[in-house]
Parts: structure tokens; sequence; C-alpha cells
């Protein structure tokens, strides 16, 4: 370093002491560029043309032009080609401005087969239609280190000379500190006064891994900027070593104050997640066990009034989605029997509590002795008035044994399918709207007659509603399924009908199958 040292002393003294001469004179320049380690050459503008010429240079920049000798003279673009109108540009903004100018990298794109770029390029004027080039080579490690370290967010080098007692940040440094660029570096160990006094021991205590016991070590501490800002900023360093003595620290400044605030708020959003889940484990729990003791999915085979009736529920295929779905059988005072199925819009605890309070109102309404026709008018004025304003579709139908025949009205509500000597066929509805739509609405009714051996089929979409089949197709589907059914019991043949006819909505099913004994 000293030999070093001497030989840039020399040239530097002849430029001083030339007083009134050039000095940006080729032969002044040119022993002080071939002191300098890393490429560097000396241009000048033709006063004519403006077009560059090169003048000298150095061993590193012969290398990176590839050449050997005879340089001097010829023009930039002969010597340079690939970055050539970069640096005329750059050479021309230096000179108007008197300033320097840089660049990252010359050229910008790089493609393969093309010479190696110049990196760190840094154009100075020296006088009129001269400039000197110096910049780096890819092969230089330390550079390499730099632009790696320039391109991850928020990440800044240091290194602390304790010889010389002097420090480096890279631009990056000041902008997490926020310290202006042109302040000197602050060493590590005087760096306590840009923390928050709660962190000083930190510090005391890297340094100490750093300066004594001579290993790596990192911290997380807080920086306070002048601005009043708050930042958390990782320390990383390693001490740099020279024939066993410690002659400097060098490492890292990561500013994670946004990974700070995410795991904090992660951690704030965890603990409500988890308060939330529990909350919503027991209102599911809840609304379960009100669903089955409503609806219970396997009920137990009926024989009312001539009529064998079997039915199932089919919960959603996932558990969140616990529907609105209900039937119900019902043996009335006047010999009939009620036979309905209804489905609420939407899923969860009110679905399940307005599906609640229509199978209830329907079972009341039920014992007046009302048509199906005006039950189900009824039951639209309680849906109207439940709680959250519901809206469903239903089918309320009431088998008289006397003559067998089946009295019965749908509200918006998929139609009943009546299976007669291995022949199926969907009974036509009246077009009556769905219940909690409008008040005051009229339904209409029809009169089927049914005979013995005859199946009837009361369903909810769930059975047979598929995101990409089209409804006809899918009705199709069943009726088909349920000409294939056979011989049997009753129960026997509602299973096979269940396992054979799904539907991929995830919705909750709901399935009443009643026999004419």
């Amino acid at each position: 370093m000293q030999r070093a040292l001497m030989g840039l002393a020399v040239p530097a003294a002849r430029i001083l002491d030339a007083g009134g001469a050039d000095p940006a004179e080729p032969a002044v320049l040119a022993p002080l560029l071939d002191q300098l380690t890393h490429p560097a050459m000396s241009l000048r503008a033709d006063p004519e043309s403006g077009v560059l010429h090169v003048e000298h240079l150095n061993r590193p920049a012969l290398d990176s032009a590839g050449r050997t000798h005879g340089t001097a003279g010829r023009p930039l673009a002969q010597v340079f080609p690939a970055v050539s109108a970069e640096l005329a540009q750059l050479a021309r903004a230096a000179r108007e401005s008197a300033a320097p100018r840089r660049a990252a990298r010359l050229p910008v794109v790089h493609r393969a087969g093309d010479p190696d770029p110049l990196h760190d390029v840094r154009v100075l004027p020296v006088g009129p239609g001269r400039t000197v080039v110096l910049w780096h080579g890819a092969t230089d490690p330390l550079m390499s280190l730099t632009r790696v370290l320039g391109r991850l967010e928020n990440l800044a080098a240091f290194e602390d000379d304790l010889i010389a007692g002097t420090s480096r940040w890279s631009e990056q440094a000041y902008r997490i500190f926020g310290l202006d660029p042109a302040a000197p570096a602050v060493p590590l160990r005087r760096l306590a006064p840009q923390l928050h006094r709660d962190e000083t021991d930190k510090l005391h205590d890297l340094l100490t891994e750093l300066t004594e016991r001579r290993h790596g070590a990192h911290t997380v501490v807080r920086v306070v900027r002048e601005d009043g800002g708050l930042r958390h900023v990782r320390i990383a360093a390693e001490p740099l070593l020279t024939g066993g003595v410690l002659t400097g620290i060098t490492g890292v400044y990561q500013d994670v104050s946004a990974q700070h605030h995410t795991e904090i708020a992660l951690s704030a959003t965890y603990d409500r997640l988890t308060a939330a889940q529990t909350q919503a484990a027991l209102r599911h729990q809840l609304v379960v066990q009100l669903q089955q003791a409503i609806v219970p999915e396997v009920p137990v085979l009926q024989r009312l009034h001539g009529l064998e009736v079997a039915a199932r529920y089919r919960p959603a295929a996932e558990e969140y989605r616990v529907g609105g779905d209900w039937y119900d059988v019902l043996p009335l005072p006047s010999g009939r029997v009620l036979v309905a199925v209804g489905d609420i819009a939407g899923h969860g605890i009110d679905s399940v509590t307005g599906m609640v309070a229509l199978r209830n109102a329907l079972r009341g309404l039920a014992f007046t002795g009302h048509s199906p026709a005006r039950l189900m008018s009824l039951l639209n004025e309680v849906t109207l008035h439940t709680h959250g304003h519901p809206t469903a579709t239903a089918v309320c139908a009431l088998y008289d044994p006397a003559d067998r025949s089946l009295c019965w009205a749908s509200a918006g509500h998929l139609p009943p399918l009546l299976l007669h000597d291995e022949r199926a066929r969907f009974l036509d509805p009246p077009r009556n709207i769905l219940l909690g739509a409008v008040p005051s609405a009229e339904y209409a009714q029809r009169v089927t007659p049914l005979s013995p051996g005859d199946t009837l089929m009361l369903y909810t979409d769930g059975l047979v509603e598929r995101r990409h089949t089209g409804l006809d197709e899918s009705l199709a589907g069943l009726r088909s399924a349920a000409e294939r059914l056979g011989r049997g019991g009753l129960d026997e043949r509602t299973d096979r009908l269940l396992a054979s006819v799904t539907g991929d909505t995830d919705d909750d099913t709901s399935l009443v199958v009643v026999r004419v004994s």
C-alpha cells in the first residue's frame, strides 16, 4: 500500500507543481491512470467533429477491451464499439455540466456473446474536450457483491477500518438510517446515538462478540431517525482479522420493519382468529344439534293411514354449510296425512332458525283443516314476518286414504316424482311464487289420484343439482334412476335412490318417499 501511494504521489505532485500548465495533458494523466488497479482511460473530443478518441488506457482497461496495444488515437467506437454511444453521451453531459456522470452498467442490456459490460462507470471532465472514464470489470468480486446487495430490498453493506478509524457505507445504509448521503458514515461502535435507548445493551453484546470473542454475530435493534421515524434494523457482522489482529468489521444492515410489523399483525390476527374459530365451532355445534333434532338423518320407516313413508336427510358435504332443508310427515285428526318438503335459501344458523319457524308453523296450521293452497298462503305470511326475512320453496301435500287422493300445492319447488307400474313421471306443479317473496300471495293446488303400489318422491334441490349440468338433464337422471330401482322394500329402494343420485353443489338434501299400501 505504501508503494502504491508513493507511486500515485509522484504524478500528483507533478500536476500540482505544473502551475499554469494544462493539468489534463495526456502525458501527465497517463502515469496517474496507470497506477490504478481498476480500468481507466482518457478520452478527447475532436474540436471539429466532436468524435471521441482514446488517448490512453491503463493495463486493466486494455484487458477489458481485449487489446494489448495500438489503441492510442483510435476512435472510441473502434475500441469499445458496444458502449461507445452511451459513453459519448455521458462524456458530453459531463463536459457541459462540469460534473461527473455515472452509470451502473454499460450497456444496460447485455446479450449472450457480447463483450463483458462495464460496471460502475464514472466519467469525469478534466479539461476542454477531455474526459476520464473509470469503471470496474465483471470479475471484480467486491463490485459484484455490492451490486448483489443493491438489488436486495432494504439491505446495505458497511465496513469499519479499525486501524485507520474510518467507515464506509453503501448508499442504501444512509436511507435506512435517514441520514444525509454527504454525511460521514457512522462506525458500528459509535452507533448507539442512532438507536433507541433500550437497544444499547444489544449493541454492546454484538460488539463484544465481534471484538473480544472474534465471532460473527447478528441482532435486531430499533433505529430512531432524525425525522422521528422508528425502524427495526437487523445488523449482521463479521470481524476482519489480519495476522491474528482485529483490523476491521464488515457486515450488512437490513431494514426489517415491514417484516416486524407483519409478524405483530399476524400474531394479533391469529389470536383473533383463534377466538373467532372457537366461537364458530360452538355456534356450528349448536346449529348441527338443532338441525339433527328437527330433521333426523335416517328416521325409522313409518306406516300411516295406508301409506308407507321413508325419509332421508343427507347433510352438506362441508360441515360449515349447514342448510335449511326440512321435511315433515304428520297424521292429522281428520285422518289425512300431511307430507311436506321445504328449503330455506342460504346456509348457516339463520337458515336453520328460519327452517324451524316455518316447519313448526306449517305443523300448527295443518291442524286447522285448511287445504294445501290455503296453508301455503298462511305460511307465506309467516315467512314474511320471520326474523331475517327468509325466502323458501316448499311442497305441501295432504293424502286422503278414503279415496287415495293427493291434494298438493307447490311454492316454487321442484316437481314431485310419481312412480306408477315402474314408470316415472313428474307431476306438473301449479305456477306459484316462492314463500316470502310478496305479501298476500294466492296459491293454486292440484289433486292427483293414486293407486295401490304407487310411489311418490318429494325432495330438495341438493339431490339433483350439479354445477355443470342443466336442471332438465339432472331431473331426467333422477327419473331414470327411479325407474331402475326394481322391486324391494321401501327402505331399501330409498337408500338405493339416494346412493345413485347425487348432486355436487355441497348442499344438504331431504328426500321423502311415500308408497300407497
